[in-house]
């Protein structure tokens, strides 16, 4: 089994600094064996903020990790920086690798940068972005839970007209299925939920986990309490603990469990 810590949406300079410590404290105690941040590391792409998120990563538990950008992590309002040099500060400060991949007997996940300069909110994937990822999980052997982690999200609540998927899903998760993708990462929405992909992608034989992660110590709570995702991953069964801020410490709210058939994943809840 690995533990998964998957955090989303930091952003620094917009932090509540009794959160984060409660934060590092609740990660430590986890004992995780891969730390997820699907980005949003900080508010406005500024140094300071970059400097305090690198603090931050530096604290967390020092195991392997994937890291990528959000939206929030190029700059609002210098055009000349956002156009020409968009994640300067963050390849500088956080990582210069953008499509970052790790791999075990176990688990293999890969980052997709799904941020876009002429986009200050939604996100997108290309056709080379997904043919880069699924050529990391074409060696590995069935076994290995494949799971893809990104900023913006590959999926959706039906009920959710408001925001947007990221776009070119449709073409993105063709091609994610025939690399059997077990689990799909993602923030964003500052909202906590997992869902099935097979309501929305009728693929036959093939349905995925997607898993998004609320604000884990951002003020900009969007009517939720801060949270994170424990994620305990097996070869045939998932389960996603939802750790939710109380104002003293953060608690296991919600345990969604998921076990794999022969059509995919489902939830047994």
């Amino acid at each position: 089994m690995r533990r998964i810590a998957h955090i989303s949406d930091v952003h620094f300079g917009r932090e509540d600094p009794a959160v984060v410590t409660a934060l590092l404290e609740s990660i430590a105690a986890a004992r995780p064996d891969v730390i997820v941040v699907s980005g949003d590391l900080t508010q406005r792409a500024r140094v300071l903020q970059f400097q305090q998120a690198r603090a931050f990563l530096e604290a967390l538990p020092w195991v392997p990790r994937i890291v990528v950008p959000g939206n929030h992590d190029i700059s609002a309002t210098n055009l000349v920086q956002r156009l020409a040099h968009p994640l300067a500060r963050y390849r500088r400060f956080i990582t210069s690798d953008l499509a970052p991949f790790f791999a075990d007997s176990e688990v293999a996940l890969v980052g997709v940068n799904t941020v876009r300069v002429l986009s200050r909110k939604d996100g997108r994937i290309n056709q080379r972005q997904v043919a880069a990822s699924c050529a990391r999980f074409a060696p590995l052997p069935p076994d290995v839970v494949r799971i893809v982690v990104t900023h913006h999200p590959m999926d959706l609540p039906f009920s959710d007209s408001r925001n947007a998927l990221t776009a070119r899903a449709a073409m993105a998760m063709g091609a994610f299925a025939g690399s059997a993708v077990d689990l799909f990462l993602s923030g964003h929405l500052h909202t906590r939920q997992t869902l099935s992909t097979a309501a929305r992608y009728r693929i036959e034989g093939f349905s995925a986990i997607v898993a998004q992660a609320g604000t884990a110590v951002s003020t900009r709570t969007r009517g939720e309490a801060n949270s994170w995702n424990l994620i305990e991953v097996e070869q045939l069964a998932i389960a996603i603990q939802q750790k939710v801020w109380d104002g003293g410490a953060f608690v296991t709210a919600k345990t969604e469990r998921y076990a794999k058939g022969a059509a995919g994943w489902s939830g047994d809840r």
